[in-house]
């Protein structure tokens, strides 16, 4: 008979492999005759931490707090961490939403937030007082005349591309200031967050400089 639960020795101690076609009710049974065995011939009394593989079966809340409560009753065993192949339908949409390169072509006006998830192309316009809000990267083919916020709230690597000449406030990451006109390029500017942790401003010939990945991501040339 095929097991429904196979131990395997790894690297950094012993894997626990759920058959993916069983039914859960199946598995916890092989999985408390499997641990009764091993307790038994656990003889050292030896701490063991399982790596839980679920393969393509992903266990809802509750599977995995019966899974970790039965584990809990054997005082020397433990579950190291859980993995399975497969991820939540929303977890992927939010992944392809992340890094998508999103078109914007909207006025948002005074007193607006609009947030996107993912790196923005923005086409419109942002009047004076309104926010333009990403969490990854932005780059304005329109007009700013309000604050630009890439990389909100703590993606660090996320740059500004725009001119600079009509925006009071920018922000990446978790960085935030002023725009001073004394410090921004003529043209177009990138901004980014610098390896001494500080906003900085270079002009757009310099983007594949200051964020090699970004190309490499998106297959750009410049």
């Amino acid at each position: 008979m095929q097991q429904n639960v196979v131990l395997k020795a790894s690297s950094d101690g012993y894997e626990l492999i759920l058959r993916q076609e069983a039914s859960f009710d199946d598995i916890m049974l092989d999985l408390k005759v499997l641990l009764d065995r091993l307790q038994a011939d656990n003889t050292a009394d030896k701490q063991i931490a399982f790596d839980l593989d679920t393969a393509s079966r992903l266990l809802t809340p509750e599977q995995n707090q019966e899974v970790t409560q039965l584990v809990q009753r054997y005082p020397l065993f433990n579950i190291h961490k859980l993995t399975a192949d497969v991820i939540l339908t929303s977890d992927a949409l939010a992944m392809i939403d992340r890094d998508t390169v999103h078109l914007v072509n909207q006025i948002i006006r005074n007193g607006q937030v609009v947030e996107v998830a993912g790196d923005v192309l923005f086409f419109g316009k942002v009047h004076e007082g309104g926010v333009l809000r990403a969490t990854g990267s932005i780059f304005v083919m329109g007009e700013i005349n309000g604050a630009l916020e890439a990389g909100y709230p703590d993606h660090n690597d996320a740059v500004i591309v725009s001119s600079l000449a009509t925006v009071p406030r920018v922000r990446v990451g978790e960085m935030l200031e002023l725009v001073d006109l004394e410090k921004i390029v003529e043209g177009t500017n990138v901004v980014y967050i610098n390896d001494i942790q500080t906003l900085d401003y270079q002009p757009l010939n310099q983007l594949k400089r200051v964020r090699p990945k970004l190309f490499t991501r998106n297959g750009g040339h410049i």
